[in-house]
């Protein structure tokens, strides 16, 4: 494959729901700067994206480095803010009261998983 395949792969993947892993190892055609574009633009456009193999590609830590600013982030609907910050100060106290629970060697209730928002 070349970096015109991986372009058209990338442009397919903007919009792509469905698939969920990628693997572009051992393809030393494409050059590392299409490879970091590449990866840039699906990671900041396709949210399924579950698996990337990139062994064997010759690329450097600082070539990677950048795409990891990309993983997981996605822009916060402002109209769920007030919502998600009423349920941290809930996640809060259950964990301070967590902490009571456990010093007593009481069961402890569970707490919810929640992203912080930037």
């Amino acid at each position: 494959m070349t970096d015109a395949d991986l372009t058209a792969i990338t442009n397919s993947m903007k919009t792509n729901g469905s698939v969920k892993v990628i693997d572009i190892s051992s393809n030393r055609e494409f050059t590392t700067t299409c490879i970091k574009n590449s990866l840039q633009e699906i990671l900041t456009t396709n949210r399924v994206i579950e698996y990337f193999g990139l062994s064997k590609l010759s690329l450097e830590t600082e070539d990677i480095l950048p795409l990891f600013d990309l993983f997981g982030r996605f822009p916060f609907p402002e109209d769920q803010v007030e919502h998600h910050l009423a349920e941290l100060k809930k996640k809060t106290a259950i964990e301070e009261k967590n902490k009571k629970l456990k010093q007593q060697k009481k069961p402890e209730e569970p707490v919810p998983q929640l992203d912080n928002i930037e």
